[in-house]
């Protein structure tokens, strides 16, 4: 799992490289705390290169729209691809997130 972030003064890009499991979450979690770090701002988390997520990856977005929320930011998920988007609507996900 890669994790790549552009900021600029008003949006946050993350995008997330290979598969969000808990693996993943473990070894990344100082990447991870980087981006709730910013959640003051628009965070767009292009998914176009999410190959899976599990229960682990789905409490990283939870906790980022949360922090972000808390400081007045707001989440946007792009370019999930079909399996994603499958557990994005399972999990309610759908109905939660601003997805694109």
């Amino acid at each position: 799992m890669q994790i790549n972030i552009l900021s600029n003064n008003q949006e946050v890009r993350v995008c997330l490289i290979g598969e969000l499991d808990s693996t993943a979450t473990t070894e990344l979690s100082d990447e991870l705390n980087k981006v709730v770090k910013l959640a003051d701002k628009t965070l767009e988390i292009d998914c176009s290169e999410l190959y899976y997520i599990s229960s682990a990856g789905l409490r990283f977005f939870m906790q980022v729209k949360r922090a972000s929320e808390a400081q007045g930011g707001t989440v946007r998920v792009t370019n999930l691809n079909e399996d994603v988007a499958d557990i994005f609507r399972m999990s309610g996900f759908q109905n939660i997130f601003d997805i694109e």
